[in-house]
């Protein structure tokens, strides 16, 4: 392991630590051994993200996605905060282009291959969570993911694995990867709501939860969630 990958390891455990000057000083580091280095740019910008510098955030996506452009987590995570911030359309455009360039011909039978390989990381992911070995379960749906990047039932799984862990920020960022993929994916919306919801974020709870019942009006979650939301509200008040 070389100097570079060293203060990026160090700096990955400061992020998990929440001890985000640390790491950003050990991703300025790195990037001064190599100023190419497209993941330590990609974790100085989720390091913005998560502190609400969001123009530092889309300027350090900007410069990973310059050095490698087919790099399908900078480009994801630079859509997700356009959408953060409104810029949907921006948001869109930009992982489109990103997916295009990583989908090179392949035939059947690689696809077939990748989507098995998936519902194994899976399934090796459900059982490490039996155990409560969420560490582990969380790599192994990373892995699934890695095949099946826009799986929603995978993002699900690895939203409520975050969830468990207490990492309810990740949890909903996982989640608004349904809003960009699948964004009629009932289920992945209602789960959405409830993740708004469990950061306080009421409003945007019952904005989710009202879609999901313009698409299905009798959805029992969502109406007992967007009642729970309003008599929360009400009581508030």
């Amino acid at each position: 392991m070389d100097l570079y990958d060293r203060y990026l390891e160090v700096a990955k455990d400061k992020l998990k630590e929440k001890n985000f000057p640390k790491a950003e000083e050990q991703l300025l580091l790195a990037m001064g051994i190599n100023q190419n280095g497209h993941e330590a740019l990609f974790l100085l910008g989720n390091l913005y993200h998560t502190q609400g510098e969001f123009e530092k955030a889309i300027t350090t996506y900007k410069k990973s996605l310059a050095i490698k452009p087919n790099y399908t987590d900078a480009a994801l995570s630079l859509s997700i905060l356009y959408n953060d911030l409104g810029r949907y359309e921006e948001g869109r455009l930009l992982f489109n282009r990103a997916q295009k360039q990583v989908s090179g011909p392949t035939d059947f039978q690689d696809s077939y291959i990748q989507e098995k390989l998936a519902l194994k990381h899976v399934e090796l992911g459900e059982l490490y969570e039996t155990y409560h070995r969420f560490q582990e379960a969380q790599e192994q749906y990373q892995k699934a993911l890695a095949l099946s990047p826009q799986s929603p039932e995978i993002i699900v799984r690895m939203a409520k694995v975050h969830e468990k862990q207490g990492a309810l920020s990740e949890s909903l960022k996982e989640l608004k990867k349904i809003k960009i993929f699948h964004p009629d994916y009932v289920p992945g919306l209602v789960k959405l709501g409830l993740a708004y919801y469990a950061q306080g974020k009421m409003i945007e709870a019952i904005q989710e939860w009202e879609k999901v019942l313009d698409m299905d009006p009798k959805n029992s979650e969502a109406l007992l969630y967007l009642d729970m939301a309003q008599k929360a509200q009400t009581t508030t008040l």
